[in-house]
């Protein structure tokens, strides 16, 4: 299994039952601290309703913010019962862990988990204990209880709400979340923001004062946030039988907000409209998390807080199917124009060439006819002309995986049971569904649905057209990637994908998880003279190598290059073609390409602007990987590399050609030892890619 959790300290503290005789008053603040005493999490309830914050160092980041949710109610008797706000405390419970855990799925193989957590026990303040008589009928009105728990890591601090058994709840609808995050006016952020809540979470990200967004917009995650002297990254974790999260901007009270918006089932599945949680206790929320940094490079160092706040995988489920790698592709070029049997075989030749151990068929493949299959009622079966069969036998004998596209709707029309035993019986190894487009709660729960039984069916999955990572890969490894992030696709249909955007996503969207951002295009050209493809009069190109209609890729060939080893995704999808790829500059740099790594250590960078990163493979090698926006220089202490002699390979900017041939490429070779350092030259939108192997090879 590729998840193993090693403890290494466990102590539980004691329980504080009966807090009010202990002390605990309804307006006495509680308080839990990181392990190294930094980050305070602070909690307080009264009258006005419950509120939490955030301090570092004794400064306030978090100011004191509004915690609860809004029910839908269903009996007139109830109706004061909508808003759970103002609650009582009952008990207090205080723990603390540390534990390790092993994965070769990840950024990294050994995972520290340590925190210190605190489990308030509250009750609502009216006594709703009562018997009430309404329309003859005596009816007895419980109070409702509810938990919160605090985690307080030195990365950042995170709470759930916890609902345990009770009459109160024994089955609930909850319309709206009331907590909030308040800030001083003057916080700046980085934010990406949609029109609607159905989208698939593609947009760029964009700095500015969060005072500024229009209270209409949803705003996405993470929002990294810039105050008194600290970077934080808000998101969520552990997106499970919930409905997921947006934030909404609502300024006032002299302070910059930004407010819990929970996605909303749709109208037709609720039993009452405008309901976003149906549950029965016991439920419990997602994390709400903030990490917290210096600065924005900061926080990736300290993004394990995502997986580590979601449970580890069932240990009754095999998951040693699930393997990292990465994959030739087929739609990006011209967008699956000329796919046939013929082309796929030798893009899985390519694959196996390159050591690569997947590839990916997109759409197309499946139907009645050459491009049916956006949507349902469609039939799950290899279209006329597409021996899917000989494929995979191929692709095998090639020690190559087979990855298929699929529509979400066709998935659910044909039934999950039915389609995932149907690959399976196919020899197929994943399945690249799409365009789900939602993060409410019915399709957050289908996607779970979707992993279990792939896993029983040891086929992995990856999500596009979907919502944003929240870390439960751990808890289902064959979820392997997903989508959520603005990438090489966006080249087809618009300028958006620019050397500007990708310089944020290190920071931004991959702080979240891994992304199926499809790098590594080799028709490389500066963003002054880029076109998306439908700029020029036709989407689709063809097999030939003079295709004026082919898919450029903003930034040059270092650029491209670095970006396969910086960004983070287990199935790191290649987009462009054996054409362009062999015998090109620089394509011995993605040869038996790591998708997964032993250790990640961010070198250098700023949000927006250029980022370098280190990164140690499970063989034995090390990689280094920078991008810029502007022209720069970035120095590498080389002080990771083991004693004695490294090769090191260098594949760089050409200063010479570059300036005026973005596809130009210098690759260099030398000798180097732990104690010396390193300057790698970068030109406007470009790039380095330095690969260190022990000796005269790789051990």
């Amino acid at each position: 299994m590729q998840w193993k959790l090693k403890w290494t300290t466990l102590a539980i503290l004691a329980t504080f039952s009966a807090a009010l005789a202990a002390g605990y008053g309804t307006n006495s603040p509680l308080t839990v601290f990181s392990p190294d005493g930094r980050l305070q999490a602070v909690f307080s309830t009264d009258d006005g309703g419950m509120r939490w914050s955030l301090l570092r160092d004794g400064k306030t980041l978090v100011k004191p913010s509004a915690m609860g949710f809004r029910f839908a109610i269903a009996n007139d008797y109830d109706k004061d019962a909508a808003e759970l706000a103002a609650m009582r405390v009952l008990g207090v419970r205080r723990s603390k862990a540390d534990t390790t855990w092993e994965t070769s799925l990840y950024r990294r193989g050994k995972v520290r988990d340590s925190y210190n957590e605190l489990v308030v026990e509250l009750e609502e303040v009216e006594a709703r204990a009562a018997r009430i008589e309404i329309g003859g009928m005596s009816v007895t009105k419980h109070p409702r209880r509810m938990d919160i728990v605090f985690r307080a890591y030195d990365e950042g601090i995170a709470f759930r709400y916890a609902f345990p058994r009770q009459t109160a709840f024994d089955g609930f609808q909850i319309k709206d979340e009331l907590t909030e995050w308040r800030f001083e006016p003057d916080t700046l952020a980085w934010t990406t923001t949609y029109a609607s809540e159905q989208n698939s979470h593609e947009a760029p990200f964009v700095r500015g004062p969060l005072a500024e967004i229009d209270g209409s917009r949803y705003v996405g995650m993470p929002v990294l946030v810039e105050t008194r002297g600290a970077t934080i990254a808000l998101c969520e974790a552990a997106l499970s039988n919930w409905a997921g999260l947006f934030y909404r901007a609502a300024n006032r009270d002299g302070d910059t907000r930004l407010v819990a918006s929970l996605s909303k089932i749709p109208p037709s599945h609720a039993a009452t409209a405008d309901v976003a949680v149906i549950a029965t206790a016991p439920a419990a929320s997602p994390w709400r998390v903030a990490i917290v940094g210096d600065d924005a490079l900061d926080l990736i160092r300290k993004n394990d807080i995502i997986v580590n706040l979601n449970p580890p995988p069932d240990p009754s489920i095999d998951f040693s199917f699930v393997k990292p790698g990465a994959s030739t592709w087929d739609w990006w070029v011209e967008s699956n124009n000329s796919l046939s049997t013929e082309l796929t075989l030798k893009l899985v030749d390519f694959a196996a060439e390159m050591g690569w151990p997947y590839h990916t068929i997109d759409g197309g493949w499946y139907g009645f006819a050459r491009r049916p299959n956006h949507g349902p009622n469609v039939r799950l079966e290899p279209r006329k002309g597409f021996d899917l069969e000989r494929i995979v036998a191929h692709a095998k004998e090639k020690g190559v995986g087979i990855w298929v596209w699929i529509h979400w709707m066709e998935i659910e029309d044909v039934g999950i049971e039915e389609t995932f035993s149907r690959l399976e019986k196919w020899g197929v190894s994943g399945v690249k569904t799409d365009f789900l487009e939602r993060q409410d709660q019915e399709i957050v729960n289908w996607c779970e649905r979707v992993c279990r039984v792939a896993a029983r069916h040891r086929i992995m999955v990856n999500f596009h057209g979907s919502f944003k990572s929240t870390g439960v890969e751990r808890t289902w490894p064959n979820m392997i990637t997903r989508e959520a992030v603005l990438g090489n696709e966006a080249n087809i249909f618009n300028r958006k994908n620019t050397p500007e955007h990708c310089a944020t996503l290190p920071f931004t969207r991959f702080l979240l998880g891994p992304a199926d951002f499809t790098p590594g295009g080799f028709c490389n050209i500066y963003s002054r003279d880029f076109a998306p493809q439908v700029a020029k009069g036709h989407r689709y190109g063809d097999e030939t190598d003079h295709c004026p209609h082919w898919a450029e890729e903003m930034g040059t060939r270092a650029h491209s290059l670095a970006q396969c080893i910086q960004f983070d995704s287990p199935l790191m999808t290649l987009c462009d073609w054996p054409e362009r790829y062999r015998g090109a500059a620089g394509i011995e740099a993605l040869r038996r390409l790591p998708a997964a790594w032993k250790d990640t250590r961010p070198v250098a960078g700023r949000c927006g602007e250029f980022y370098a990163v280190v990164r140690e493979t499970h063989d034995g090698r090390f990689y280094f990987a920078a991008t810029t926006v502007r022209a720069r220089t970035v120095d590498l202490p080389l002080d990771f590399l083991d004693d004695g002699e490294w090769k090191m390979t260098v594949y760089a900017d050409d200063p010479a050609r570059t300036p005026s041939d973005a596809k130009a490429l210098s690759v260099s070779t030398r000798s180097v030892r732990k104690s010396g350092r390193e300057s790698f030259a970068l030109c406007d939108e470009g790039g380095t890619v330095a690969i260190f192997e022990p000796g005269n090879g790789v051990r």
